[in-house]
């Protein structure tokens, strides 16, 4: 089966889930300092524990905004939620990333605890193991005039470790999340010449019914051999049905 039999498979799939659990996603992303524009659009579902979830990535030519818009990559989300008891949830998942470059296989585990003595406030940890199997990737960087230059690299298959904290905490229609990464790449530099990398988010959602706006801000590097990093705006809104 190819990739667009598989879509289109899990589209089906989750047009015929439950109704009540579904919801649309479209967001469009800036970062600052690369002057790179991208879109996704989301559809997810919730079938009793399992979570399913399928995603397409698009960008406009050499990351102008909404410009000669192409193929970004697509996910699939896999994952079985295990509700221990009242504080306590256990996620397993399967995340599956396709782009030109290749296939990014992503099995992890979150722990959720949801705290007794704050109402609203909820925190978790999860791991995850990024298997790229590579064949090119492009990497954006600045040349000798200040210009934006895409460069093809080839690359082997790669091995990376992925360490997330989450805060979220909810107010009435309010929602904040705080979230940290660190990775850990096996054997190959992702950030200023170094196999260790992180990124800080911060976002703010707002439920007005069926729909929910949000805006992202994170702190992201920009090259695997420079320290330079940018702010990465999102802007997205959710449609539950």
């Amino acid at each position: 089966m190819n990739k667009t039999k598989i879509v289109i498979a899990v589209a089906s799939v989750l047009a015929a889930g439950s109704v009540s659990a579904a919801s649309f996603d479209m967001r469009h992303e800036y970062k600052s300092h690369t002057d790179q524009h991208a879109t996704r659009v989301k559809l997810g579902d919730s079938i009793g524990n399992f979570l399913v979830d399928i995603e397409a990535k698009f960008k406009g030519e050499d990351g102008k905004f909404m410009e000669d818009l192409k193929n970004n990559g697509w996910e699939l989300g896999l994952n079985y939620r295990h509700v221990l008891n009242d504080n306590w949830t256990m996620t397993y998942g399967m995340p599956i990333e396709g782009r030109e470059s290749g296939v990014t296989y992503k099995p992890q585990v979150r722990a959720t605890y949801k705290v007794d003595s704050v109402d609203g406030l909820s925190l978790s940890a999860r791991y995850r193991y990024d298997m790229r199997q590579n064949t090119s990737t492009t990497e954006y960087e600045l040349d000798g005039n200040g210009d934006i230059v895409g460069v093809e690299k080839n690359i082997e298959n790669q091995r990376r470790h992925r360490l997330t904290a989450n805060v979220n905490y909810s107010m009435e229609n309010w929602r904040f999340g705080l979230e940290g990464n660190y990775y850990k790449a096996d054997g190959y530099d992702i950030y200023d010449n170094d196999d260790t990398n992180y990124e800080l988010n911060a976002s703010i959602r707002h439920i007005m019914g069926q729909w929910a706006p949000y805006v992202e801000f994170g702190d992201v590097s920009t090259s695997s051999t420079k320290a330079t990093r940018e702010l990465r705006s999102r802007v997205g809104l959710t449609y539950s049905f």
